[in-house]
């Protein structure tokens, strides 16, 4: 059996499903809330989107204490200081990412929407 031993791990699709489903998600919220602004007259939406993109980072700290505190019998010093530590950077890294993501995908929806504007 050439292929019997061939083991199909199905967590690597699972989590680009998942990831690709949370760019989606973040574009269509940093478009519906760079629009909002933008009927409201509002045109500083650049900082908006980002940071509105990513407060998903934020979401993910906070719930990593809550799991600190509920979900893990970690004590002592070194091992808070990493696991706080570690996952501050991953929310650092996430939220530099979402933020990036929603500001380009808010964008190219203004850019979109206004490209057919004439100034007379």
């Amino acid at each position: 059996m050439l292929f019997g031993s061939w083991q199909v791990y199905y967590v690597y699709g699972f989590m680009l499903l998942v990831f690709v489903i949370l760019l989606i998600v973040t574009i269509c919220v940093t478009i519906v809330g760079t629009y909002f602004l933008l009927n409201a007259e509002n045109y500083h939406w650049q900082w908006t989107s980002f940071f509105s993109a990513a407060s998903t980072a934020l979401y993910v700290y906070l719930y990593s204490i809550y799991y600190y505190h509920v979900k893990t019998k970690m004590s002592g010093f070194f091992q808070t200081s990493f696991y706080f530590g570690y996952t501050l950077m991953f929310c650092l890294g996430l939220g530099i990412l979402c933020g990036a993501i929603g500001y380009v995908g808010s964008t190219l929806f203004v850019r979109r929407i206004y490209r057919n504007i004439k100034c007379d």
